[in-house]
């Protein structure tokens, strides 16, 4: 059962449905299996309310409901959150069970750094996270794990609001918003005790009243100082404070009701040279900020084709007449941030993996991206075909004679396989295999030759039957699965699209293949167009008014950057293992996804989610090359990890050098290359590359060694993606492969045809 979004949650006009003949009607029982409920049902919900407006599976807030208990943290930010049952991991971390609402944040010192990625000096760490460790967890005397009742009573993109109730209608209500400076409690008919992992340094109330609250100020032995604020609601007394142990403070006069207000102190404000009036500055600017807190949130685009979009901050609080609210942005909200109202001092605070966070007092944020990169981002190369060159002239017929060799398979065997993932990837490279044809041969013959078994191969999987087990209709968390979790009760199958894991990789191999083939055929659209409408609406769902699918699954507004992990819980949050499949949804990887509904949206004239795509592709531009491809320069990223050039897998509370399928060096690069595609080069600036190259990373081979070897696929891709700086030096070098017989190992989803035409466009076009 589910409760209601905001309806202005998302405002504006690109926020409007994919397809408007879609929007009232669940997909079609005929394309897609009928509703089936999922086997992963959710827990710590409301009931008795609208079924409409599902939460989202992949979004920073599912962890408190996914089972079995809802206990693994969220992240916020700046801080973690957990729900403490007193008996999860951090609920134990002390000899007495925690049972409330738990906050943790680290600062930099407190970062835990892996082992080095290999031995010898100066190697770079395998990998970097925060430790979660309980600094208040906000609980009551009337609180156990037996009266314990958790609730997410709302949810949307940057905001949520979490209750803990017990008897009597007494309860802690929580309202959590991203980037909030404040963690906000509002406790009814309580007796609030505050408990800690850490142990109480000092404990002291300021004599000040601050407009209606009274102040405390605790410290704590690693050093941090957090400020308590806190005021009594319904003629209840003032929070009396005291400390009853090492780790624990209490109400000390019964029953409470009340706000009470935490804050964090700045790493600079616990420094030595900090001198005492920089630390009142710094606690002077909450003091001003308090009694205000988030309770709702909106994103509003500008007009169509401005680049313009907005976060809206919606107050509640005594005080929010009075007062914006404060919030801590990331460093690429800063970039982009039109106009923003910085506090006097300045305050930053370390987030978890993105560097440090700047603190703003404003009840709107307004970002400006400048988006002619991402309207110049087409769905078909550029080529001149220059007849005076000798090269050109042997790239043609050597393209030639491999297209037609390639022609030479049955695309309807190679692409009926058992996965999503597996299948995208050869269509997508059937599509751009037909690209080729087109648009670098420019051979009509051969073009309508692929372009017959291209689109046969496609429609046999959209109309079935095929050996991927069929999608369905999850009524439960509203998505299209793979019906394999049903038959096999195994939520990793296929890479966990039962669940929602990946399915902007998976899906958006197929929606570029349909934009290819529909662009080059639009007669195929009539067809296609139902099926491939439905998989964007599933990943990329851009209004509240389509109430069959959560709000922009994958897509996370404020991080800038997509989330794969779906109904999977895991400590260290959720994750994203490929940036460039990201990119091609958006563009297996951060670049795929956003890209195949560009290029779909191109090829079908849908002239509003080509608009929202392209300011999605330059967000996630920027926070692509400000968190995850790390070059030389980067200040965001631990100088000790930086040297990998990649994270491998971004999670929310750790960067890890690695994949979930291996840890070699070129795996773990491929991962932020793949799929080669129009949009490479738009992620991936030409210094990043040359970086990349030279880097030796913690192998002690460089980049260039390794790609250059061709021992597999996965290095051929590195090879080829080098052809964005150097395309001669590249094209030459598999030219001459080719006519010596050398083999070019290929990954499952790259055709030679295509990575030979790729290459020529970037030499010719003049890029």
């Amino acid at each position: 059962m589910w409760s209601p979004h905001p309806s202005n949650e998302f405002q504006g006009p690109l926020f409007v449905p994919v397809d408007s003949e879609l929007v009232n009607s669940p997909p079609n029982p005929n394309i897609f299996g009928g509703g089936r409920l999922h086997p992963k049902q959710p827990i710590n919900l409301p009931s008795g309310v609208s079924t409409n407006n599902p939460p989202g599976t992949n979004k920073w807030y599912t962890q408190l409901i996914l089972p079995p208990r809802g206990t693994d943290p969220i992240y916020p930010l700046p801080y973690a959150l957990a729900l403490l049952d007193g008996q999860s991991l951090l609920s134990t971390q002390n000899a007495i069970p925690y049972v409330g609402f738990g906050i943790s944040h680290s600062a930099t010192k407190d970062i835990v750094f892996g082992p080095p990625v290999s031995t010898g000096a100066s190697q770079p760490v395998k990998y970097y996270l925060n430790p979660l460790v309980i600094t208040m967890c906000f609980g009551a005397r009337e609180l156990d794990t037996r009266n314990l009742t958790p609730t997410l009573t709302d949810w949307s993109e940057l905001v949520a609001h979490f209750t803990i109730s017990c008897a009597n209608n007494s309860m802690i209500s929580i309202p959590i918003c991203r980037g909030a400076a404040f963690m906000t409690m509002i406790y009814t008919g309580l007796t609030p005790i505050i408990r800690s992992t850490l142990a109480i340094v000092r404990l002291t109330q300021d004599q000040t009243n601050i407009h209606g609250f009274i102040k405390y100020r605790i410290q704590y032995n690693d050093q941090s100082t957090w400020l308590l604020y806190a005021q009594p609601v319904n003629g209840f007394p003032h929070l009396n404070l005291q400390q009853v142990n090492q780790t624990e403070m209490a109400h000390s006069m019964g029953i409470w009701s009340g706000i009470i207000q935490v804050v964090k102190m700045s790493e600079s404000y616990s420094s030595p040279s900090s001198s005492s009036d920089q630390c009142l500055q710094e606690e002077s600017v909450y003091d001003r900020g308090v009694g205000v807190w988030v309770h709702k949130a909106s994103i509003s685009s500008g007009p169509r084709g401005s680049g313009s979009y907005s976060f809206d901050w919606f107050s509640q609080g005594p005080r929010a007449h009075a007062q914006a609210p404060l919030i801590f942005a990331l460093p690429h909200h800063s970039e982009a941030m039109l106009r923003p109202v910085e506090t006097k001092p300045p305050i930053s605070i370390a987030s978890r993996v993105n560097g440090h966070m700047r603190l703003y007092q404003s009840s709107q944020w307004t970002f400006r991206e400048n988006l002619r990169l991402a309207k110049n981002l087409g769905i078909t190369p550029i080529y001149e075909n220059d007849s005076s060159s000798p090269l050109a002239q042997s790239c043609k017929t050597t393209l030639t004679d491999i297209f037609i060799k390639e022609l030479d398979v049955d695309f309807e065997a190679e692409a009926n396989l058992d996965s999503y993932y597996f299948a995208g990837k050869k269509f997508a490279k059937q599509a751009l295999q037909c690209l080729t044809a087109a648009r670098i041969l420019k051979d009509d013959d051969l073009t309508s030759i692929c372009l017959e078994k291209a689109k046969r191969s496609f429609l046999r999987f959209v109309r079935g039957p095929h050996r991927a087990s069929r999608l369905v209709y999850d009524q439960t968390w509203k998505g299209l699965i793979s019906s394999s979790i049903f038959k096999t009760g195994n939520e990793y199958d296929d890479f966990g699209n039962g669940v929602y894991n990946d399915h902007h990789f998976h899906f958006s191999y197929l929606i570029h293949a349909a934009a290819i083939l529909v662009h080059l055929d639009p007669t195929l659209f009539p067809e296609v167009g139902l099926y491939i409408n439905n998989l964007i609406r599933d990943i990329n769902n851009p209004t509240a008014h389509d109430r069959f699918f959560p709000l922009f699954r994958c897509f996370d507004w404020f991080l800038g950057h997509s989330l794969a992990t779906g109904l999977t819980p895991s400590f260290d949050g959720k994750n994203q293992e490929s940036c460039s499949e990201d990119i091609k949804t958006h563009a297996v990887t951060l670049d795929s996804f956003l890209y195949s509904l560009k290029a779909w949206a191109e090829a079908t004239h849908n002239d509003t989610l080509q608009d929202l795509v392209e300011l999605q592709l330059m967000i996630l531009r920027r926070s692509i090359n400000n968190y995850y491809l790390m070059k030389d320069d980067n200040s965001l990223i631990p100088t000790s990890f930086k040297a990998n050039k990649v994270p491998g897998i971004l999670f929310e509370n750790k960067a890890d050098y690695t994949t979930f399928f291996s840890d070699s060096r070129d795996a773990i690069h491929m991962i932020q290359v793949i799929p080669i595609t129009l949009a490479t080069p738009f992620f991936r600036s030409k210094d990043f590359i040359e970086e990349e190259w030279r880097s030796t990373g913690g192998g002690g081979t460089p980049m260039s060694e390794i790609a250059q070897s061709f021992a597999n696929g996965y290095r051929t891709l590195l090879f080829l993606q080098y052809g964005l700086v150097n395309p001669k030096f590249v094209l030459e070098t598999f030219l001459k492969r080719v006519t010596s017989g050398q083999e070019i190992p290929l990954d499952d989803g790259l055709s030679l045809s295509w990575a030979l035409g790729f290459l020529i466009t970037q030499l010719y076009n003049g890029s």
